[in-house]
């Protein structure tokens, strides 16, 4: 059997190099695009937030000018 240990160092010279290759790839291709995604739901989750809060603000508006009218209606 015709194996020396310069052909692991040899095979472990070319996983290696493969093996970070494919790291840098998937770190600029996939991690990064993982991670403009979770940006923006995080944005999306906070205009929403925003959006539920002005709905409750003008769900209170018009319950008082329900009672207002209510309120008015009564006094005539």
């Amino acid at each position: 059997m015709n194996f020396f240990p310069h052909d692991i160092a040899g095979w472990l010279t070319v996983v290696g190099s493969l093996s970070g290759a494919m790291w840098f790839v998937i770190q600029n291709t996939f991690v990064k695009s993982m991670n403009d995604l979770n940006k923006a739901i995080t944005g999306l989750q906070e205009t929403l937030q925003i959006y539920d809060r002005r709905i409750d603000d003008h769900e209170t508006r018009i319950r008082l000018l329900e009672d207002w009218r209510e309120h008015h209606d009564d006094n005539e």
